[in-house]
C-alpha cells in the first residue's frame, strides 16, 4: 500500500508558498495519478503470465466486448485511448501473435477492420477472469453504492475535463 502522507505535505508546503493554491483539486489529482499507476502496475503483474501488458490487453477486452468482435480502427483507437501510432505498434503485436486479425472494411477501402481470432478469444477469455478478481480484491473495502458514486464522480471530472472547464 502506497503511503499519500509525503505527497500531501508537498502539496501543503505548495499551499504555503502560493496563496489561492487549489491543493484540494490538486490532491485529488496526485490520488488519481497514483491510483491509476498502481492499478496498472497490478494489472500489468496479473497479465504477465498471459504475456500481455495492459495496452495489449485492453485492445483484446474491448474489441471482445464488440459487436462481432470487430472494430474499425479508428473506433478502437477511440475506445483505447490510444493514438494511432500506438494503436499500430500494440496491434502489430497482436496480429504477429495471431491473436488479431486486418483485414479491409467493405465498401471502403481506406478503413481496416481490426478483429479477434479464436487464439485471442481463448487469450482473453482466460485473462478476463484473473483481472476482474484482482480489480473485485481492490475494491473490498468500498461498498457498491460508493463504487457508484465514485463512478458518478469521476463521470463528472472527465465532463468538466471535456467540456473544457
Amino acid at each position: 500500500m502506497s503511503n499519500f502522507g509525503p505527497t500531501d505535505e508537498r502539496l501543503r508546503r505548495v499551499q504555503a508558498r502560493m496563496p489561492g493554491f487549489a491543493v484540494e483539486p490538486m490532491r485529488v489529482a496526485r490520488m488519481i495519478f497514483l491510483l491509476h499507476k498502481t492499478l496498472r502496475d497490478e494489472m500489468n503483474s496479473v497479465l504477465r503470465k498471459y504475456d500481455l501488458a495492459d495496452s495489449s490487453y485492453i485492445v483484446l477486452a474491448i474489441l471482445y466486448g464488440s459487436i462481432d468482435e470487430t472494430s474499425t480502427a479508428s473506433a478502437l483507437s477511440e475506445a483505447c485511448h490510444e493514438k494511432p501510432a500506438n494503436l499500430t505498434r500494440v496491434c502489430d503485436e497482436l496480429a504477429g501473435r495471431g491473436l488479431i486479425e486486418r483485414n479491409p472494411k467493405l465498401g471502403d477501402r481506406r478503413a481496416v477492420m481490426i478483429s479477434l481470432t479464436d487464439s485471442g478469444r481463448a487469450l482473453i477469455e482466460q485473462a478476463l477472469p484473473d483481472v476482474s478478481e484482482r480489480v473485485v480484491a481492490a475494491c473490498t473495502s468500498v461498498s457498491a453504492a460508493e463504487l457508484r458514486q465514485l463512478a458518478d464522480l469521476h463521470l463528472r471530472l472527465l465532463e468538466g475535463l471535456n467540456s473544457g472547464a
